[in-house]
């Protein structure tokens, strides 16, 4: 062979290297520097899984802690399957006791009080949990979950006397660790929804030395077993990353219609999770999440609702704004509700049926929908939503819009003089403009019959507050689904959830009886002649007024894959890819 011919293959040799190197490494940036940017509307003031319970911060939270069980991504009706769980419970005596296997060799985050030690998942880091919700100065949200469910839960927090540090010893008599791998849970009676509660986030693994080394205030901790670690917070966004020691777990391989034909299952069997780091941006101010957004600074985002109008032109065709942009627009039902709500206990509205009757035949229904949604939500007939076990299509509105009667209302409610009009406070669910716009709807509607609005412009964790407290009077809201049956927002109009999230007040003796006899049924016949009776008793007593069924719009750059959205699903980050 010739020099020649050498130095040739050589240099060849050399090009060739070079660029199965370059190549190399041009891979390895692009997956090791994969950063997914989405959007919060809401500060929120706690990241305890015990008390949080916004959907901003159950969506953060989603990403780092796990429950026992999880929705399956792509499955619609939802479908439970096990996430910390190796399989799904074993029911004994009478469907009375579950005894729940975990998963081997689930890894914690890293945390202080481990001593640089790997920590791995036990099954009291589960009793532990229990124990802190049931807590009376803890306020936990999900503590009317267990109430009178889980043998021992409502002794617990006087038989330790709110004491935290004694958590670890004294027993609750329905959970126990069997042994580090085991859980059981004894329940006063069959509970046909539990299976429901075991996928929420009040029921994540906490150990009890991260409870002892916080002294008990996880406010501002999120350790978990999940597969993003929370690298830094501050005010206005949270930055997570990839956990390097996460489990192997890999992406759906089967789906429904849906998820076939959108292409969801191109990564089946694929290692989970994709993304190597995800921001989270909070943008209270609707303009500031759409400008990031158009800016290519958040990569999917809800449209907020004054946008709509936007996304299409006078003939319902996706407008020019889009039609000529590398974006993708996706419509998608939600399990959401809207209504308007009066503070029962208030002395204006809660004891005045006649006057909350006024009021709700002031309201321009269409025209309120057409103004919040741009016509593409649907008129609610029912406190329940589409897709729920006991909604019935073809309940009528008990409601129309009727100025004429809601006048003579007006007057029935003892109110026939201009000195007798009294003056309402509307108070606003966020301060972010469609808030603003439909607090003033509000206020135009009820004024055109003779009544007197005051508007009290609250952002949402204020309004969160002042609500749970029994402090509004009078106040639009909504409910996302934690679980698809009906029980999850009828639990909003018991009783003995006031103060919390009663936020209404409102109290029925008939209604109480009514839920308890729901939570012990397991006949489907008889839940759903129970949903109708509490129905009729509730719309009778008018504490609220359904508004309309939510859904969303959303816009995603197309180098975004696998996306469904749901708003029972919240840790769906991991199976999103990012494809240039």
């Amino acid at each position: 062979m010739t020099k020649k011919n050498t130095f040739a293959i050589f240099i060849a040799l050399l090009s060739l290297g070079l660029l199965v190197f370059l190549a190399r490494n041009h891979f390895l940036t692009k997956r090791s520097s994969t950063t997914l940017n989405l959007a919060l509307d809401n500060t929120f003031d706690s990241l305890d899984p015990a008390k949080a319970y916004s959907d901003d911060s159950l969506v953060v939270s989603a990403q780092v802690l796990e429950p026992l069980y999880q929705y399956h991504y792509l499955k619609r009706p939802y479908e439970i399957q096990p996430l910390l769980a190796e399989d799904l419970p074993r029911y004994s005596d009478q469907g009375r006791t579950l005894t729940i296997k975990l998963k081997n060799n689930i890894l914690y985050h890293p945390h202080p009080s481990f001593k640089g030690r790997q920590r791995n998942l036990k099954a009291d880091d589960f009793v532990i949990q229990i124990k802190r919700l049931a807590l009376d100065n803890l306020k936990s949200p999900g503590k009317s979950l267990f109430s009178g469910l889980i043998k021992g839960f409502d002794s617990f927090s006087s038989a330790i006397n709110n004491d935290w540090k004694k958590i670890p010893n004294i027993e609750m008599e329905g959970v126990r660790a069997l042994d580090s791998s085991t859980l059981q849970l004894s329940l006063t009676r069959p509970e046909p929804n539990i299976i429901y509660y075991l996928a929420l986030n009040f029921i994540v693994p906490i150990p009890w030395e991260i409870v002892e080394f916080e002294k008990n205030n996880l406010d501002k901790i999120l350790i978990g077993t999940g597969p993003y670690i929370v690298k830094s917070f501050r005010e206005n966004y949270f930055e997570l990353t990839k956990f390097h020691d996460y489990r192997k777990d890999y992406y759906p391989s089967s789906g429904d219609r849906y998820a076939n034909m959108e292409n969801l299952l191109e990564s089946s069997k694929e290692r989970i999770p994709f993304v190597d780091r995800v921001l989270f941006h909070v943008t209270a101010q609707e303009s500031d999440r759409w400008n990031l957004f158009l800016d290519k600074k958040i990569d999917l985002i809800t449209v907020p609702k004054t946008f709509i109008p936007r996304l299409y032109n006078s003939q319902g065709q996706l407008s020019d704004e889009f039609k000529n942009k590398d974006i993708n627009l996706r419509h998608f039902p939600i399990l959401a509700n809207r209504w308007l709500a009066f503070n029962m206990r208030h002395p204006l509205v809660g004891n005045n049926l006649e006057l909350r009757q006024a009021i709700a035949h002031a309201i321009n229904y269409s025209e309120y929908i057409e103004l919040l949604s741009q016509n593409t939500n649907l008129r609610a007939n029912s406190i329940l939503v589409p897709g729920i076990s006991g909604y019935l299509p073809t309940k009528e509105f008990r409601y129309n819009y009727d100025p004429q009667l809601a006048k003579e209302y007006l007057k029935k409610a003892g109110f026939k003089t201009l000195e007798d009009i009294p003056t309402l406070t509307y108070s606003t669910r966020g301060n972010q403009a469609i808030h603003l716009k439909e607090a003033e709807f509000i206020k135009k509607e009820l004024e055109a019959i003779g009544l007197k609005v005051n508007i009290q412009v609250l952002n949402f964790t204020d309004f969160i507050q002042k609500g749970r407290a029994g402090e509004l009077m009078f106040f639009t809201d909504n409910w996302l689904f934690d679980y698809p049956d009906g029980e999850n927002i009828i639990q909003l109009l018991v009783s003995k959830n006031f103060p919390g999230i009663n936020k209404s007040g409102y109290s029925n003796k008939k209604v109480d009886l009514l839920y308890d006899q729901l939570k012990a049924t397991t006949n489907l016949d008889r839940k759903f002649k129970l949903y109708q009776e509490i129905e009729d008793q509730v719309w009778s007593d008018l504490c609220w007024i359904p508004l309309m069924y939510e859904s969303s719009f959303v816009l995603q750059y197309p180098e975004i894959k696998n996306f469904r959205k749901s708003s029972i699903i919240r840790n769906y980050v991991k199976y999103l890819k990012i494809e240039e």
